[in-house]
Parts: C-alpha cells; structure tokens; sequence
C-alpha cells in the first residue's frame, strides 16, 4: 500500500476514535450535562476529522480500476476477457454498493443508488444489440436491459435489482452472497459472464454514510434512517392507545388544537413508555463498515417494546413513529455519536426536542430540557468551530421529498 495513504487511513480513524472517546465522555451519564470545555474538545475534534476524512478521499479517488467488475475489450493484447478487435465493443461494468443495505434496498433509486453501472463503447462499423443482466444469486431477481448502441457512440446505464423480500428476512448477520454480471450480444455469439462476491448487511443495519467503490465519493444515506419510523405498527399503536387515557376526553388529536395541547400529547406519549420502564441499552455494534463508512444498527420499534431497551436511535424512532401515528411532525436529530427527537409545536411552526434516553431516570421535563441544553450546546460548536455537528432529518420531509415508507 502506498505509505502515504496508509498514513492518511490511521491518521482518520486516529480522529474519529477521538471524537468517539470524548463523544462517550460526554454521553456517560446518557447526556446531557458535561462542562463546557469538553464540548469545544467535540467540536475541534470533529473539525479535525473531517479533515482527515477530506485527506483520505483525496487519496483515494478512484484511478480507473476501483470497483471495475467486468471488461472487455479495452487492451489490444492481454484484455482480461477478448481484445476490442474481436469484439468489436468496450464494455465496463462497475460496482457502486460494495455493501448492500437489505433493509431500506427497496426504497433505493437505480438513478442516484445503483448496484451496477455499465459503460458501452461501440468501436465496430455496425449498430450492436446488447443485453445486460445482473442478478444476486438466491436473492433477487434479474435487472435486464437491451441496448442498442450506433457505431462509434457511448452508451452508460444504471442497474438495481429487485430483491424477494423472504430471502433478506433470513439476513440477519452480514452475509455474503455472489453478484451476477452478464453482457450478451444478440448480433452473434458472445457472450461474457462473470461473479463477484458481494457483501449483504443484516436488515436492522442502517448505513448512515457509505463509500462509493466506483467513484470513491462517500454518499450521505442518513434520510434513510426514517425507515425505521414505522407508525402503523400494531405494538406502535397500542402504546399510543394507552397514551390516550392520559389526555382529556381520552382523544389524541394532532394538531387540533393550540401548543400546548401538542405539547401533553408528547408528555402522554412520554409516560406511557416510562410506564414500560425501557432501559437504555448501548447496544450499536455492526459489523461491515469500512475506511469513511459508517453503520448503525438500529431495532424497529415492534423490537424495542418486545424487549424492553433501547439505544438513543433506537428510543428516538420509537417516539418518531408514536407522534407519527398521532398526526404530529416529528424528526430525527443528530449529533456526533448521538440522536434524540424533535417535533414541531404547532402545524408549520418552530420545534421542540426531547432525550428519549432519559425514559427510565427523569421526568418529561428534564428530558425536554436535556434536548434543548444538547441544541444549544451544537449550535455553538457549530459558531465557534465552524462546523455544523447538528442535522435535523424531518419525517414528513423525507417522506414526501424521497419517497421513505416505512420499513414495515
């Protein structure tokens, strides 16, 4: 390995294994108070990361060869499959998920998330017929395209299969599987066909940022996160039925009526999973992620009431998907090493925060109060370091904006 790049690799994860050890600091009483200079000690440190994190992908853009699957025709002599003169073709296919997230793959859109791309290059004096076909074996179904390419043109395309959701239930670990990629020409009797192993990420593993193989760019997949907000789930809406009898009237209305009518529904909502005495339960650990990718595993909410605990995303989903069911916007916001909820206050108006791992040791208000010390807090790291710690990743927003159903 190139010395410098190795350098730039433990230089980055030097960084990020400190914005985790003061990020655990901070977090070691389950948040939120910690002394100021350990906040500044976040913010400079998560500067210095993305720094690093800027350094390595620097070095590591793709040269060409990165994520190539198949080629054909692209060397005189020595081409890995037949020379361009034989052909008549130059053909590339490349790999863009190195890892496939089973869990939210069927929100994914083939033009902005494709499993493959191929790049077709006509050298022949005829208009050539192509077919291209991937598939991973047991586990999807074929992604086809016939193509017709005029002599001396280009043509570029996007695959993503379609997955049989029965086979990914059983993915409950990192799985490795084998990826398919054939190119056919209808014009005669070549055909190239050829096998990759593929990684398959278990179904409660949530990619919250990914590296392109083909393109070495790290794709934000954090909006996807809203999967796991599952509002229709039946132990979802029998805890908000318990909710209920908390209120006047027993009526959970939404948005009917002024802030601080929303703001007892929270409050209802928050008593009834205090009720259910859930334990916050630091349990994140995924297997899979590699140099600038970052993984969560995160319980549906169904998973988090059946056992009773809970992570800080995994309570946070939990509560999204309660005020979810009760017709109220909510979002997932995030932090360093950390997530908690938000919800707006009144249809269209500004927004309130809790720190949902907070359930089993304090009260609503001590739990509003933590959300909105921690906003604060990052909102100065943001004005003192120059670097935005906070994202806000609304429900309605993604819903509506990138089509990201619920999980189940």
């Amino acid at each position: 390995m190139d010395t410098k790049l190795q350098a730039a690799r433990l230089e980055f994860q030097r960084r990020a294994a400190q914005v985790d050890l003061i990020t655990s600091r901070i977090y070691a009483n389950q948040l939120p108070v910690a002394d100021q200079e350990a906040w500044k000690s976040l913010g400079r440190a998560e500067a210095e990361r993305q720094k690093a994190m800027l350094e390595l992908r620097n070095l590591e853009a793709p040269k060409g060869e990165n994520g190539m699957l198949l080629e054909i025709g692209r060397h005189k002599n020595g081409s890995r499959v037949m020379g361009r003169e034989t052909t008549g073709i130059e053909a590339r296919a490349n790999l863009r998920l190195e890892h496939v997230p089973t869990g939210i793959v069927h929100l994914l859109d083939k033009r902005t998330h494709p499993l493959v791309t191929f790049e077709i290059n006509n050298i022949s004096n005829n208009t050539r017929r192509l077919r291209l076909t991937t598939y991973i074996e047991g586990y999807s179904a074929s992604a086809v395209d016939t193509v017709e390419v005029p002599r001396n043109n280009k043509v570029e395309l996007s695959q993503l299969v379609t997955f049989f959701p029965r086979s990914l239930k059983q993915v409950t670990e990192l799985t490795r599987a084998t990826l398919h990629i054939k190119v056919d020409d209808l014009d005669g009797v070549q055909e190239f066909h050829r096998t990759e192993p593929i990684w398959l990420l278990a179904r409660d593993s949530a990619y919250l940022s990914m590296l392109d193989p083909s393109t070495g760019v790290v794709v934000d997949l954090t909006r996807y996160l809203v999967a796991w907000v599952t509002p229709h789930a039946q132990d979802v809406l029998q805890v908000l039925r318990g909710a209920s009898g908390a209120l006047p009237g027993a009526v959970i209305a939404g948005y009917q009526g002024d802030s601080d009518f929303v703001e007892r529904q929270v409050n209802a909502v928050y008593e009834a999973l205090r009720a259910l005495q859930i334990a916050y339960v630091n349990t994140t650990i995924c297997f899979g992620a590699g140099v600038g990718e970052h993984m969560q595993r995160i319980r549906l909410p169904r998973e988090t009431l059946a056992t009773r605990s809970a992570n800080c995303i995994d309570g946070t989903v939990l509560f999204a998907s309660l005020l979810e069911a009760a017709s109220l916007s909510t979002a997932i916001m995030l932090v360093p090493g950390h997530a908690f909820l938000a919800w707006q206050v009144q249809d269209g108006g500004a927004w309130d925060y809790l720190e949902t791992t907070l359930l089993a040791t304090s009260d609503f208000e001590d739990a509003q109060q933590a959300a909105r010390d921690l906003v604060s807090r990052h909102n100065e790291i943001a004005e003192s370091a120059k670097i935005p710690t906070l994202r806000h990743i609304g429900v309605a927003d993604m819903r509506s904006q990138y089509g990201i159903t619920p999980m189940e």
